[in-house]
């Protein structure tokens, strides 16, 4: 219930988002249209996708994060040439080890992320991007390992939580189908004090995203 409730808070805020920018940017075009008409030939939607590398970690202090391969699919709304809305789904792997006794654990949980950013589009190679993203808890396990043996327990669903959090983002425009990107992020839920495991969470992100689709230029 908790999911669905956080699922229907970000999409009905993407909706509005999407239509007050949307009409804000159209105003603005208007106003300015006796001026250089900057904003010509631009498509107004398009879908990338491509593989994110992920580097998070706890904020425990004892915790050391492993790289994890995920990905991603992007949906991006453009309000004129150098503004746009962001959004998609992103498969999120989360793993990082720890000391058990005279063993290391590791926790490896999975995510789906759903992001809403605004990206600004300054020079034609380099975008920066600032907005929120929701992170839905699919499931987890603690792996223990012991000299030759290793021992793997599933998570209880209420451990770790769907949470909320932000993040920053920079772009590079490799050509007019692919981009390369870099993420740093962070969620932030509180846990009960006696629970050793937590869900805040920061990190980078590192991933390349291929444009499969566009829609026709806008005039």
């Amino acid at each position: 219930m908790n999911r669905n409730f956080g699922l229907v808070i970000l999409f009905s805020f993407l909706f509005y988002s999407i239509n007050s920018l949307a009409q804000g940017g159209e105003l603005l075009i208007q106003q300015y249209s006796k001026g250089p008409r900057l904003d010509q030939n631009f498509s107004k939607w398009s879908i990338r996708l491509g593989p994110q590398l992920n580097r998070i970690n706890t904020n425990l202090g004892t915790t050391s994060p492993t790289l994890t391969l995920g990905g991603l699919v992007e949906l991006e709304y453009r309000l004129s040439k150098t503004v746009g809305l962001v959004s998609g789904a992103q498969f999120t792997p989360i793993h990082y080890s720890y000391p058990k006794g005279d063993s290391i654990a590791t926790d490896r949980l999975k995510y789906i992320t759903y992001p809403l950013l605004l990206r600004l589009q300054p020079t034609d190679k380099v975008s920066l991007g600032l907005g929120i993203i929701y992170q839905a808890f699919i499931n987890g396990e603690k792996r223990v390992e012991i000299e030759d043996y290793a021992e793997t327990t599933p998570y209880a669903e209420e451990i770790f939580k769907d949470s909320f959090g932000g993040v920053v983002q920079a772009v590079y425009h490799l050509n007019r189908r692919i981009n390369i990107f870099a993420n740093f992020r962070w969620i932030r839920r509180t846990s009960p004090p006696t629970q050793p495991q937590t869900n805040n969470t920061n990190g980078f992100q590192l991933g390349i995203v291929y444009r499969i689709w566009k829609s026709k230029l806008s005039p």
